[in-house]
């Protein structure tokens, strides 16, 4: 690992460059006129000055603490506590997307600003008690997770954050940031006096320049070797300068002009501590882990439950409950059971079981913005993983050396009207009528309608309300006969057999098991004999790793991110995926080299119209994510739910109150 520190003199110039700059940028953006407008924070409810006179939290270790005591907590000021953090002093300057002049999926309304409530009240249940699908992964640190199951431990906050309803880019640890004109290069400006928490408390670890570097290690692979997802921007290492405590520099090996993106709380890329990781060891941070977030671990009891304590006066935002648990239940109607039971507040259920829900009095809280997308991928294999030609060595993360086990020449998933039959032969409408009560909006993979990228010519087929284009159409129709044609034109008249596998028990999406089941009758429907199989969503990372199956697919639901972060999981060179097309390779290859807005745009462009017109995948709908909640305990919980589920942000989740 690279690092440098400069002498104060050029610390305390750069410092003023930086500062320059970013008035700059401030100045930039305030004469945009299609900016967004500044969020109107969720006011903080002050917490009860009465004790919590129900639900203990389990009691804590009863070993003492051998380093590390806590410290008073920081002189603040006597102004109220923010709920959000403020804008940035810096917004990034990379990627400004244009928005359309309207946006099509219709997002759910903005909820009113919750009222304060006085001191003196309490809530009815101190600790707010959350049903989800049991994780794949149930890990106290950040970096052996995805990004779904790194929300469980919400005792990480991180450089950058977002708004909790509108999804605007926001400072969190950084204050702001300034990417070079490289595209590689951005210098992250660290906010002063944010302690580190253990057991609710403040410790003598304040966050500075060396907790952010030692967290790029994670992120890079240069500092564990658990990490999952290692990063490909960082190129295997780290190139930071620590220009002071609060001031650091860090280059890239490849533009990335979605860094701040990427170290936002969107991902498994919270902060954690150096002076900690030195002193306990890594298994030791597994096992008593601090950060800078709202909670503080209690106590983590595997397939069962996590359970967190708030932080008082936290530097960012004290949550309105004492304590958060979030309860492991894999089934959806046990799930339902406890929250009608009163064993749980808030409840991850699928759609079909919204009525049963709302007719025993519960509420459902649909998320303020579309959550994933669920689409099927067709695997896609070259006949040999991929090696560094110099060095005859993997990727960085790469698993595997050699022949390609999963490559059969014969694959009929390598047919591209193989691929189209498959996806006319899907009835894209009655799947959303179904599984989603018309509440989806049709989907064109990876590429949202309301970005200025979006071809309406990439969606010609009526959708729901009989519009195209980026209105809402879809890119495929739903024409069996037509699909049956082109399995004899691709040489398959009496069909063949194949394997569709649906990832399950993920937070969002809970229904992707029986949507793998009407699929699979709509391929059989045209001769095509599918072997199902359901999964656990964290399972499906195994199998893209092994590169093993061939003539297979895979019903999943990836999140909203950046094109080309999204392609970064999915390039050849990376090893790590079931899709070995060239095409994706060259426009990550590009889009990793370009800092060029409008030639950008061509490239993802570009990209479009090769993915809709080859048919990688078959695209399903875009959907929310919804809550079902108890109104007798939770008042409010209207935020971005993404495709995390309702496991994220409930320190904006507002309590009944005695």
């Amino acid at each position: 690992m690279k690092l440098r520190k400069l002498p104060s003199k050029w610390s305390r110039l750069l410092i003023v460059a930086v500062v320059a700059s970013l008035t700059l940028v401030i100045i930039a953006c305030g004469g945009d006129a299609t900016a967004t407008p500044a969020p109107t924070a969720m006011p903080s409810t002050p917490r009860p000055t009465t004790a919590p006179t129900a639900m203990p939290a389990t009691p804590r270790p009863t070993t003492a603490p051998t380093a590390m005591p806590a410290t008073p907590r920081p002189t603040r000021a006597p102004t109220a506590m923010p709920t959000a953090t403020p804008r940035p002093t810096a917004m990034p300057t990379a990627m400004p997307s244009t928005p359309r002049p309207t946006p099509v999926p219709t997002a759910a309304p903005r909820p009113t600003v919750v009222p304060t409530v006085p001191s003196a009240m309490s809530p009815v249940s101190p600790r707010l008690q959350v049903a989800i699908p049991t994780p794949s992964y149930q890990f106290t640190m950040q970096h052996p997770m995805n990004q779904i199951n790194a929300r469980i431990m919400p005792i990480y906050d991180h450089l950058v954050g977002h708004h909790p309803q509108t999804n605007e880019e926001l400072p969190q640890l950084a204050e702001g940031w300034v990417m070079g004109p490289d595209g590689k290069t951005f210098t992250w400006a660290l906010r002063q006096n944010v302690p580190f928490y253990r057991n609710a408390e403040p410790t003598n670890i304040m966050f500075t320049a060396k907790d952010a570097v030692h967290s790029f290690g994670i992120f890079a692979g240069v500092v564990s070797d658990r990490t999952l997802g290692i990063r490909p921007e960082f190129g295997g290492m780290v190139d930071a300068t620590i220009n002071n405590d609060h001031l650091v520099t860090l280059r890239l090996s490849q533009v990335a002009l979605a860094m701040p993106f990427l170290l936002s709380d969107e991902w498994a890329t919270g902060i954690t501590s150096k002076d900690w990781w030195d002193l306990k060891g890594e298994d030791g941070y597994f096992a008593d882990p601090i950060g800078n977030g709202p909670w503080s671990l209690i106590e983590l009891k595997e397939n069962q439950y996590v359970l967190h304590e708030r932080v008082e006066d936290h530097w960012r935002i004290t949550p309105r409950f004492h304590e958060a648990q979030f309860l492991f239940a894999p089934e959806s109607a046990t799930r339902l059971a406890m929250l009608l039971a009163g064993e749980s507040h808030i409840s991850a259920i699928p759609r079909d079981l919204h009525t049963q829900a709302e007719g025993r009095g519960m509420v459902i809280f649909k998320s303020t913005l579309p959550a994933v997308h669920t689409h099927i991928r067709y695997s896609f294999f070259k006949p040999d993983n991929y090696v560094n030609p110099e060095t005859g060595e993997p990727a960085p993360g790469q698993t595997a050396l050699g022949p390609t086990q999963g490559y059969d020449p014969n694959d009929p998933l390598r047919h591209v009207k193989v691929r189209q039959a498959l996806n006319y032969a899907i009835n894209y409408n009655e799947i959303n009528n179904v599984f989603f009560r018309g509440e989806g909006f049709p989907l064109v993979d990876y590429f949202p309608p309301w970005r200025e990228d979006f071809k309406d010519e990439w969606a010609p087929v009526p959708g729901p309300a009989g519009l195209t284009g980026a209105a809402g159409g879809w890119p495929y129709p739903y024409d069996p006969d037509r699909a049956r044609e082109l399995l004899v034109e691709a040489g398959y008249p009496d069909g063949f057999d194949t394997t569709l596998v649906a990832a399950n028990s993920q937070s969002v999406i809970q229904e992707q098991a029986e949507i793998g089941e009407v699929v699979r009758a709509y391929w059989e429907a045209i001769g095509v004999r599918t072997k199902l199989e359901a999964v656990p969503v964290g399972d499906v990372l195994g199998m893209w790793s092994s590169r093993d199956r061939s003539n297979t697919s895979y019903l999943v639901s990836p999140s909203l991110d950046p094109i080309c972060v999204a392609m970064s999981f999915s390039y050849y060179e990376r090893g790590r995926t079931i899709w070995d097309h060239q095409e994706i390779s060259d426009y990550y290859g590009a889009c990793t080299q370009s800092t060029d807005l409008e030639e950008r745009r061509e490239l993802a462009q570009g990209l479009g119209d090769w993915w809709v017109s080859n048919h990688v995948s078959a695209p399903i709908t875009w959907i929310f994510a919804f809550a079902a909640v108890n109104p007798n305990v939770v008042q409010d919980y209207q935020v971005n739910m993404l495709h995390m589920g309702p496991i994220r942000y409930h320190e904006f989740t507002v309590p009944v109150y005695n």
